[in-house]
């Protein structure tokens, strides 16, 4: 078994720190397959758990093959911190989502330069996976290919969003559009909420991951678990925004059933003491993600619904 540990210099900040990628590579000297797992190109995203417990296990377990694990791909996002609060979504100079400057540039913006790096790496694997988290959240895969579905049968994850990368100018420059210009198979992964630890959501992230491995014969672990019987996928999703700038609470639980008529949130406006304005569902379905905050602006948004006509059902293997 060989362990090697890899340092990319992107840049250096006006004081002259290096900017560094760190990539750890577990090989078992054996032929098999070669898996990508990266986290962490949105600072505050924590999937580091996961790839705490993956190192580990695919040291100890690791049978055929090789692993390449990035625990931060972007060391830039990470020190966009204001209080307690680390804002790495969208590059703070050029105002871009980092996740939008693939393929990459190796003399280009920092945030090209990172895309670099990390392009470079992945199109090295035959398989990629791209660990998220997203606002607060219940886990879901996202999928861009109709094969790719093999691959959500197997990590097990209960609901699973289609987008067609390919046919949607926004995701162009994302790095699971251009795994799929190159040929590799790749999902996403968001793993739950923003900067929380939810052990039951890591579990079966790393369980789903474990899974995936044991289908390319890469470990032979009996204990793994099985996948859920049926999973879920879905294309249609409807978001619910505030009325006005108010303060907000919401009254429905992630992965709660939503049908029509039921409250979703209540606004309180300070303009109005003493009066709730409740908005109520119009759409049947599931409450799969929500804002992190009680602090809300006109037309922010509160809370995204899985619609209930696109959701399919799917036997796992």
């Amino acid at each position: 078994m060989l362990k090697n540990k890899y340092v990319y210099s992107v840049g250096s900040t006006p004081m002259g720190t290096s900017l560094d990628i760190v990539s750890y590579e577990i090989d078992s000297e054996k032929e098999g397959k070669h898996i990508y797992i990266q986290s962490g190109i949105h600072g505050g995203e924590i999937t580091q758990w996961i790839i705490h417990e993956l190192f580990s296990y695919i040291e100890n377990n690791l049978d055929n093959g090789k692993v390449t694990l990035v625990p931060c791909a972007n060391p830039v996002s990470w020190t966009q911190r204001i209080y307690f609060s680390t804002n790495g979504k969208f590059d703070l100079y050029m105002g871009k989502d980092w996740n939008r400057n693939f393929p990459g540039n190796s003399e280009g913006s920092l945030g090209e330069r990172i895309a670099d790096v990390l392009l470079k790496n992945a199109e090295k694997s035959d398989f990629a996976i791209d660990l998220h988290t997203s606002r607060k959240s219940i886990p879901f895969g996202i999928y861009s290919k109709e094969e790719y579905k093999k691959y959500i049968k197997i990590i097990g994850v209960e609901y699973n969003q289609y987008i067609g990368m390919e046919t949607k100018t926004s995701y162009a420059n994302t790095f699971n559009a251009c795994l799929d210009k190159k040929g590799i198979p790749n999902l996403c992964i968001e793993c739950g909420s923003h900067d929380a630890f939810e052990a039951e959501y890591v579990k079966k992230v790393f369980e789903g991951i474990k899974r995936l491995l044991s289908s390319f014969g890469m470990v032979k672990d009996q204990t793994i678990e099985r996948a859920p019987q049926r999973i879920k996928t879905f294309a249609k999703t409807v978001k619910y925004t505030s009325p006005k700038g108010c303060l907000i609470k919401i009254n429905k639980e992630l992965g709660e059933k939503i049908n029509k008529g039921d409250a979703l949130f209540s606004c309180y406006d300070n303009n109005e003491l003493g009066k709730e304005e409740v908005i109520k569902s119009d759409d049947e379905g599931v409450l799969f993600k929500e804002s992190p905050t009680h602090i809300y602006w006109s037309g922010d948004d509160v809370v995204q619904i899985i619609l209930s006509e696109g959701i399919e059902e799917l036997e796992t293997e």
